[in-house]
């Protein structure tokens, strides 16, 4: 088999970025592209093959508009807060820029051509409820068994929120490799059950995001200004 052009591989993932400002609104986005980049995305690893992802596809502007005031309501909310409680943080030239950038897609995302709604089937596991559970089950065995040193809940979540987050990048990646552009937003989501029963999402399915699609304007993206990860990167241990 013929190796993958690394060069061009790497191109696609260094500058696959979160477009907000840049989306195309104008430009219609045919169902066909959506229908083949999601056939990409489900070719991403899923736990146990579970394949329990479900991907709602939004292209209706009333249905849109009704969107989008619950997420432009949940963004005032959750900007009021960010910048009240981690305003040191997030006070820099490039935390403001992003803070712009969200800002014009909570105001615009009505208009964005496409909007496509990642589902997990299933609710988030009770992790609390889970560690519990162990326990009980536990109580009987010797204190030196190792099982008392298990939490089952965080694996519980881990699996399932990344049984979806990987077909969510390859779709992303796929958009961008056919000139569209993209970005994870969970802005709707404080709203999940209204924004469940306009589309008719059963009580018993996440909602995992949100994830705006149109064509770009302008190909061109670089990367991002990111920390070297040999910075960041240990070796045996922790902060080794």
């Amino acid at each position: 088999m013929t190796p993958f052009d690394v060069g061009e591989t790497d191109r696609l993932l260094t500058t696959t970025r979160s477009v907000r400002r840049r989306l195309d609104l104008d430009r219609p986005v045919p169902r066909e592209i959506i229908e083949e980049t999601l056939e990409v995305a489900v070719q991403a690893p899923t736990a146990n093959n579970h394949q329990n992802w479900r991907w709602l596809v939004i292209s209706d502007p009333a249905t849109k508009e009704k969107i989008a005031e619950r997420t432009l309501s949940s963004w005032l909310f959750h900007r009021n807060d960010v910048w009240t409680n981690a305003g040191r943080r997030r006070n820099t030239a490039q935390a403001r820029r992003n803070n712009e950038s969200v800002v014009v897609l909570a105001e615009t995302i009505a208009r964005v051509p496409i909007l496509v709604i990642p589902c997990v089937l299933g609710r988030p596991p009770d992790t609390e409820a889970i560690d519990a559970a162990w326990r009980e089950r536990m109580s009987t065995k010797p204190p030196q068994d190792p099982g008392h040193l298990v939490r089952l809940g965080p694996m519980r979540s881990s699996i399932f929120y990344g049984s979806i987050f990987p077909a969510i990048w390859s779709f992303q990646l796929a958009l961008r490799s056919r000139g569209l552009g993209s970005t994870i937003t969970c802005m709707h989501v404080p709203y999940e059950r209204p924004v469940g029963e306009l589309l008719g999402i059963p009580s018993g399915v996440t909602q995992v995001c949100m994830i705006p699609v149109a064509y770009t304007v302008g190909t061109e993206f670089r990367p991002a200004d990111r920390a070297s990860a040999k910075e960041r990167t240990y070796w045996e241990r922790w902060q080794a």
